[in-house]
C-alpha cells in the first residue's frame, strides 16, 4: 500500500476547534483530519475503499459510526 502526506496549514482558530473536536471524539489531531476527510470523500461518492474499509485510526468508518468510542 502506497502512502503520501500532506501538509495542511490552518489558521489558530480552526485548529483549536479541530482540537477540541479530536479530544471529544479520542482522537489524534492528524487522526481527526484524516476521518473528517475520508467521511466527505465518501459522502461526495469519492472514496474508494479496499477490501478491508477505510480506516480512520480506529477501525472503519462504519464500525465508528456503530461502535463510538
Amino acid at each position: 500500500m502506497m502512502v503520501s502526506r500532506l501538509t495542511l496549514t490552518l489558521e489558530q482558530h480552526e485548529y483549536s476547534a479541530l482540537l477540541k473536536m479530536a479530544i471529544e471524539q479520542l482522537r489524534d489531531p492528524s487522526d481527526q483530519v484524516r476521518y473528517i476527510l475520508l467521511q466527505e470523500l465518501d459522502r461526495h461518492g469519492f472514496l474508494l475503499t479496499s477490501g478491508d474499509g477505510a480506516h480512520d485510526g480506529r477501525g472503519t468508518i462504519d464500525e465508528q459510526e456503530s461502535n463510538p468510542a
